[in-house]
């Protein structure tokens, strides 16, 4: 399913027998709304009412009829790609033209190109987890230096699980990776640098390749509808994140667990939000299965 986060609400009007616009292109993920202008009508995307055979949409789909002028006929996010075809069903409407086509393009974000790959499971998790979905899906534009799972499984062993439970710190290595414009490998030069969402990374161009900071760019412009991607082999860090603080940080002592109101429960506690306190201070939040 196509992110809502960039879609768009289109309105076709129904008349005597008319929809205007009568052909649409829409995006994955985007609405339309039919309103009526007048008469009673319908938006029937199920079978042909002039030949009694399936439309053979992606997928199908029928509202009720109304007669009331201004009211909504029918509202459907489209949420499959493909060409939809439809007509108003009612009395001799579609043969006197009442007609119409909604083309839907498939959706292709930088979150989409991540979700789609299998070298950026670990990325995609971890994308997931800091809730930076929507906004990789978004309008943009952004790039995106997309570390690969071999690269995540350079860090020291358990630093991706500690990271996942101090969604904090991943959430800033994760906007480190991402740069605020579309930067095509065309426009970066040796010596550069970049800003990205939380801080400046350096551009390394040589014989061996394209740098950026320690990792080599393997995968250069993988283009997106809202900006580009660039796969590379390593994790790229803030100069304010160490690797060390945080497994130190994740290996604190457990000392207990509080339930949302406050009262101290057991770790195994099951089908609750539970809050895991660590001699260091810090908290860990949790839903515990």
């Amino acid at each position: 399913m196509a992110s809502s986060v960039m879609a768009t609400i289109h309105t076709v009007n129904a008349g005597s027998y008319y929809y205007s616009p009568s052909a649409l292109t829409i995006d994955q993920g985007d609405t339309v709304k039919w309103i009526n202008d007048g008469g009673n009508h319908d938006v029937n995307a199920d079978v042909n009412s002039q030949t009694g055979s399936s439309f053979n949409n992606p997928v199908s789909f029928q509202s009720n009829t109304t007669n009331v002028v201004g009211a909504i006929i029918y509202s459907y996010i489209f949420t499959v790609s493909g060409a939809y075809s439809y007509d108003c069903s009612v009395g001799q409407h579609a043969a006197n033209g009442m007609t119409g086509v909604i083309v839907v393009n498939s959706s292709n974000s930088i979150y989409d190109i991540v979700s789609n790959s299998v070298d950026h499971t670990t990325l995609k998790v971890a994308i997931d987890a800091c809730a930076l979905d929507g906004t990789l899906s978004g309008p943009g534009p952004f790039t995106l230096f997309a570390p690969t799972d071999a690269a995540f499984n350079l860090l020291p062993a358990g630093t991706v699980t500690a990271l996942l439970a101090d969604i904090p710190t991943l959430t800033d290595i994760l906007k480190h990776h991402v740069v605020g414009a579309s930067v095509m490998s065309t426009m970066l030069s040796n010596n550069q640098v970049v800003t990205t969402l939380n801080g400046d990374v350096l551009v390394t161009i040589n014989t061996s390749g394209v740098f950026i900071d320690n990792a080599q760019v393997t995968s250069p412009d993988i283009v997106a509808d809202n900006g580009v991607v660039h796969v590379i082999d390593a994790v790229l860090l803030p100069a304010t994140t160490s690797v060390g603080n945080i497994l130190s940080d994740f290996q604190a002592k457990y000392l207990y667990s509080l339930n949302i109101l406050g009262e101290k429960v057991k770790k195994s506690a099951k089908n609750q939000i539970v809050f895991d306190i660590y001699s260091n201070s810090s908290v860990v939040k949790r839903f515990s299965r």
